[in-house]
């Protein structure tokens, strides 16, 4: 029997498509100014679970964007909507993947050369702030992915939760740096998200 395939029309429909409308939108308007910070501290201080933490966050800002288009579509032409999902489901896989890459060259490269990480006041706060707000938004596009059986928002809402694991990696790396002299352990945060990244970017585009 074939599995069972949500309406494309309807109040209930609508309702999900207007909550995932507001959810990329939140994630695109925090996204563009946490990710800037947490990119330049992470670079300023060479803390890659930093730079890692504001990448993910960039990316999921270019997944959040093309939802907005993606439901947009669906609203105006419902009938639309899964041509809509797979384009949108291929530029999130392209975005986790492209983390993936940059997050794991430029961890081989400091574990190469045993470079240190170091520590600002900012770098935490944006690692902090992070956290606390990609949290929900990680679950609730999750959540309402699946419920709508769109693979785009659920990937996307990977990405916010790569943005909360990057962002607990970099508060504990940092901390075990700081606290045992771990220098290795902010490179090894980084490569693990990295691998995250890679397997959720190939699931996602099996799933267009």
């Amino acid at each position: 029997m074939a599995g069972h395939q949500p309406s494309l029309s309807g109040p209930d429909r609508l309702g999900q498509v207007t909550a995932a409308l507001w959810l990329a939108w939140v994630s695109v308007v925090f996204g563009v100014v946490s990710g800037a910070v947490s990119v330049t501290t992470g670079l300023a201080d060479h803390s890659l679970s930093v730079l890692a933490v504001g990448l993910g966050v960039l990316a999921d800002v270019t997944g959040s964007a093309t939802l907005i288009w993606r439901f947009r579509a669906e609203r105006r032409q419902p009938a639309r909507s899964q041509a809509a999902e797979a384009h949108a489901a291929i530029v999130v896989a392209a975005a986790l993947a492209t983390v993936s890459a940059v997050i794991t060259i430029q961890a081989a490269i400091a574990l190469a050369t045993s470079s240190r990480p170091g520590t600002s006041v900012l770098t935490l706060i944006a690692a902090g702030v992070s956290l606390v707000v990609l949290t929900p938004l990680a679950y609730g596009k999750r959540r309402l992915g699946t419920r709508m059986a769109s693979w785009a928002l659920q990937g996307d809402g990977t990405l916010s939760g790569i943005g909360v694991a990057t962002s607990l990696l970099a508060l504990t790396a940092l901390g075990l740096y700081h606290t045992l002299g771990w220098w290795w352990a902010d490179r090894a945060a980084a490569l693990i998200v990295a691998a995250i990244a890679a397997l959720e970017a190939w699931h996602t585009a099996q799933h267009p």
